[in-house]
Parts: structure tokens; sequence; C-alpha cells
């Protein structure tokens, strides 16, 4: 997958021109991890996220695997919001060779500025994923896992 394709199926930016994604390409950085390689240790303050290129990860929370990302997908969104403020809620792991894009939360703050529609596209995601932990927790509650 090649970086502006990634950054076209990431949930966070699908509704971003094509102009606005290559835009935003001048501030994402590529990552190659190894096999096993840490990258979001739960309880560290985070400064980025990440869009899987190619490859995948497991994000697990003590132990517990909650969920496996491929290419497209995007993982550790909330510190782009409030980097000095959220800690990292999970740890995410490359489960083999995989390549990563990175972007930096200060590099995604100036660019927001120019370009509104990203913090739109940013929020609307986290509140529909917020929507599903609510939905999920009420079935929990409810004894439906």
């Amino acid at each position: 997958m090649d970086k502006l394709e990634a950054l076209r199926s990431s949930p966070l930016l699908k509704a971003l021109s094509d102009s606005e994604l290559k835009s935003l390409m001048g501030i994402v950085n590529e990552r190659c991890l190894d096999t096993g390689q840490t990258f979001i240790t739960a309880g560290e303050k985070g400064g980025a996220m990440y869009i899987i290129l190619e490859g995948t990860v497991q994000v697990s929370k003590g132990g517990t695997a909650l969920s496996v990302l491929g290419p497209g997908q995007h993982v550790g969104e909330m510190a782009l919001l409030a980097p000095d403020l959220v800690t990292r809620s999970a740890d995410v792991v490359a489960m083999e060779p995989t390549r990563i894009l990175q972007i930096a939360a200060w590099d995604l703050s100036t660019f927001i500025d120019s370009n509104p529609a990203v913090a739109k596209a940013i929020i609307a995601e986290l509140a529909r994923r917020l929507a599903l932990a609510d939905e999920r927790l009420v079935a929990i509650l409810a004894g439906g896992n």
C-alpha cells in the first residue's frame, strides 16, 4: 500500500479530498518495524498516531489481545487531540515486519490550522468509536456481551 492510498483508506481521513491528503503527506514520516517491536506502550504519553502501510500489529492491554490491525488501519489517534493529557491505553506490537506512517501531533496541529476539515474528520471518527464503545458497554451491563 502506498502512502496516499493508506491515508485515503484511514477512517480518520476518508472525508478529505485528494488535494488535502496530498498536502497531509508532507507531514507524515514512514517507519519500519521489526517483528515483535513495540511502538506504543500503555501508560506512556503519546505524541503521534500511526497508519499501517504493510504488515500487521497487535493491540493488547495487560497481556490480553484486543485487536489485530492491518494495512490502512490506524492506531494512537487519541494522542493527536491531547498529547499532553492522554496516556496510551494499550500496547501495540508489530506481528511481522511492518511499515507504518507516523503523524506527529505537533505537525498535525499546524496542518489543521490551514485545513480544518482534518479536525472535523478526526472528531467524527472518534465520536463513532465512542458510540460503539457505549453500545458494547450497554450490552455487557445487560449481560449480552
